[in-house]
C-alpha cells in the first residue's frame, strides 16, 4: 500500500463534524467488533420515521411517540450524531447495548441509521463513509423502481476491499421487504451511489419515471443526489433533503455543464480509487459551483402524520 492509499484510508478514520458523537464517546465503550452486532446496536439506538408512520411494523406510530411528549419531526431533523444521541440519553439513559422497546428508540431516517454505524467504525479505527444514493431492492423487478436510500461503506482490512452496509433493515424490515441478499455485503447492482445512478439515467438504462423518491423522480432527483454524494465523500455527511450550488439547478446546464456533471459522475463512481478520491476531495474545496456555500444553513423539513 503507498502512501496516497494510505492517506486515503486515514481520512475516513476520523470523525467529522456530524459523525462526532462529542460528549457521548462514553456509548461506544466497549462495544462489540463484528458488523452484525454493531448493525443491531445501530438498529436498537434508532427508528425510521416513515417505518413508524402507522402502527403496523414496529407496534406504534409517530402519534404513539408524540404521546410521550416527544417531536418526532424534531428528532428527524437532528444532523448530527452527538445530538441523536443527546436524546437517547434523555430518553432513556442507557447504555447502547442495552434492549429498547420502539418507542423508545430515536426517529430519524435512512441516513441517520448510516451515519450512527459510520461514526461507531470510525471510533473503532475503521475507514467509513456514508454514501447517499438509491436502493434497488425496496421495489425489486417487475417494478425495479431506484429508491432513494443511504447506506454505509466500510473498508475491509482482511479482505482488501469497500463494503457496502444497509444498516437499517432489521428482521421487521426483511420479513416486509421479502428480502433474501446480504444487507451486510450489499451488491455492488443493488444500491447504487449518485454516479452510477446518474451515468445509467443518461445512457437510459434507468429511466426518469424508475428513480427517486415520492414526487421527486428522473433529473432533477438525480442530479441533486450528485451534490449529496460528492458531499459524503467529503464527510459531510448531508441530511436526506440537503442540496446547493451546481448539482441543485438546472440553470447552468448548457452541454459543457453536462460535460463537467457527467465527469463528476465517472469520479464518483470510482471514488474507491485514491486517484478519484484526491480529485473529489479537491473539487469541493476549491470549486464554487460545489462546495458547501458560506454561511449554509441546512434545510429542515416537516412532515404531516
Amino acid at each position: 500500500m503507498d502512501n496516497k492509499e494510505k492517506e486515503f484510508l486515514e481520512y475516513y478514520k476520523v470523525q467529522s463534524e456530524l459523525s462526532d458523537p462529542g460528549k457521548f464517546v462514553y456509548l461506544y465503550d466497549d462495544l462489540p467488533d463484528d458488523i452484525p452486532s454493531i448493525v443491531k446496536i445501530v438498529q436498537n439506538t434508532i427508528i425510521h420515521f416513515f417505518w413508524t408512520t402507522t402502527d403496523k411494523t414496529y407496534g406504534i406510530s409517530l402519534k404513539d411517540i408524540e404521546a410521550t411528549g416527544r417531536d418526532p419531526n424534531k428528532e428527524h431533523n437532528q444532523r448530527r450524531i452527538e445530538e441523536k444521541l443527546s436524546t437517547f440519553v434523555s430518553i432513556k439513559d442507557t447504555t447502547l447495548t442495552e434492549h429498547r422497546d420502539p418507542i423508545d428508540r430515536v426517529v430519524g431516517n435512512c441516513r441517520d441509521f448510516a451515519l450512527l454505524l459510520t461514526s461507531i467504525l470510525r471510533h473503532k479505527g475503521i475507514p467509513a463513509r456514508e454514501r447517499s444514493g438509491v436502493s434497488r431492492y425496496f421495489y425489486p423487478p417487475p417494478k425495479d423502481f431506484h429508491e432513494d436510500h443511504f447506506i454505509t461503506e466500510y473498508w475491509n482490512e482482511n479482505e482488501n476491499r469497500w463494503i457496502m452496509v444497509d444498516s437499517q433493515i432489521d428482521e421487521i424490515q426483511r420479513s416486509v421487504l421479502k428480502l433474501t441478499m446480504d444487507t451486510y455485503d450489499i451488491p455492488d447492482d443493488q444500491f447504487l451511489g449518485a454516479g452510477k445512478s446518474w451515468l445509467k439515467l443518461r445512457e437510459g438504462i434507468i429511466k426518469p419515471e424508475q428513480i427517486g423518491v415520492g414526487q421527486y423522480t428522473g433529473e432533477s432527483y438525480t442530479r441533486y443526489k450528485l451534490i449529496q454524494d460528492l458531499a459524503s465523500l467529503n464527510k459531510v455527511e448531508v441530511m436526506a433533503w440537503e442540496s446547493w450550488g451546481f448539482c441543485a439547478s438546472k440553470d447552468e446546464l448548457a452541454d459543457e455543464g453536462y460535460e463537467l456533471l457527467d465527469q463528476l459522475a465517472r469520479d464518483i463512481a470510482n471514488s474507491r480509487d485514491s486517484d478519484a478520491f484526491f480529485k473529489l476531495k479537491k473539487l469541493f474545496e476549491n470549486d464554487e459551483r460545489f462546495r458547501v456555500p458560506e454561511n449554509y444553513k441546512h434545510n429542515t423539513s416537516t412532515f404531516k402524520y
